[in-house]
């Protein structure tokens, strides 16, 4: 086998063998546009393209060299990690950060047993990293069940505010055009502003909205009551996943449960396009801490009975080991003095 450079014209294959919308064509000419570099790899026996995957690869301020991403690919083996180093080098990459789209462990209902699926990674300079852009969990619903089976393995709490929800008259629907973008972005940005959230930028945002519409994965749900809109969720699908990596509320009409409606419908949607799985794009670990900050929106995803799994995790492949311990401890003090400035209210 071997491992090369893809081009535009080998776009459409590249994007029929990926498996998360962070791995798409699309989604790293949205990198590109940033001013990162994307890398777009395929390997390849007997010149038939087998798989693939794109690195991101940063500039770090101040100096010659770049940090590379490679978000939700494929489980690293010998042979991609040595790939990845001759790109790294041409790159002047420091490191390559790993973040698999793949399933380490399975938990049960109760989250106190759990099954083993795929082994972590065992290479000599491939590091478990201090830092994580996924959470290391996830919620994974099996849209192959009927609504009846779905609806009754919901939280008994979930179950009574969708239908609560329903009594109250809030209408769920989809608004995927740039209007409807435009309301769901406002509504984050006032959820940040109430919760102090740190977020990208609206411009960020506007750019994801429209580098990625064309590509016909995103779609945008609203909850509506009595005209206004109190909640939406942009929502991703490819190949057999469905996935909710953004959403937004209002803080009016709380009682109303608008947004235990809005997730319903997302859930049913998903099915009726045809997906197979829906990946709620992460929650907290099994028996967390109920003094987390991010609690509450854990509880609220796993009220709709999704299976928790654990990834591999995030896994640092270094190449330059004195500058990636320098790179470390700025990149530590940078998020410390971040987190400190949002407890102070100054961000």
């Amino acid at each position: 086998m071997i491992t090369r450079l893809l081009y535009e014209k080998e776009r459409s294959i590249y994007d029929s063998l990926v498996h998360h919308p962070l791995q798409t064509w699309a989604w790293g000419e949205f990198a590109e546009k940033q001013g990162k570099k994307v890398v777009r790899l395929g390997v390849f026996e007997n010149e038939k393209m087998l798989s693939v995957y794109s690195v991101i690869f940063s500039p770090i301020p101040h100096t010659p060299y770049f940090a590379g991403y490679l978000p939700r690919g494929p489980q690293p083996d010998k042979e991609m990690l040595k790939s990845l180093r001759s790109v790294a080098r041409d790159q002047k990459a420091i490191f390559i950060r790993l973040e698999p789209n793949s399933i380490h462990r399975r938990f049960s209902p109760d989250q106190i047993s759990f099954k083993e699926d795929t082994p972590l990674p065992n290479f000599p300079d491939l590091y478990p990293s201090s830092r994580h852009a996924f959470s290391p969990y996830t919620a994974l619903i099996d849209l192959t069940q009927t609504e009846e089976e779905l609806l009754a393995a919901l939280h008994p709490k979930t179950r009574y505010n969708i239908n609560l929800a329903s009594r109250h008259g809030v209408k769920v629907v989809e608004e995927t055009t740039d209007q409807g973008f435009k309301a769901y972005l406002d509504l984050t940005f006032n959820l940040t502003r109430r919760k102090g959230f740190y977020l990208h930028t609206r411009t960020y945002h506007e750019l994801l909205w429209k580098t990625l519409k064309p590509s016909g994965m995103l779609h945008l749900l609203q909850a509506r009551y009595q005209n206004e809109t109190l909640a939406a969720y942009l929502l991703f699908g490819l190949a057999d996943t469905w996935y909710y990596p953004y959403g937004a509320s209002s803080s009016a009409h709380k009682k109303v449960m608008a947004s235990n409606l809005l997730m319903w419908e997302a859930i049913l949607l998903g099915r009726r396009l045809g997906f197979k799985t829906f990946d709620m794009w992460g929650t907290l670990g099994p028996n967390s801490d109920p003094k987390n900050s991010w609690i509450g929106f854990h509880r609220f995803k796993m009220g709709y009975a999704g299976q928790l799994v654990q990834f591999t995790g995030t896994w640092d492949l270094v190449l330059k080991p004195s500058l990636y311990r320098l790179y470390s401890l700025v990149d530590s003090s940078r998020w410390h003095l971040l987190n400190l400035r949002k407890k102070l209210h100054l961000v």
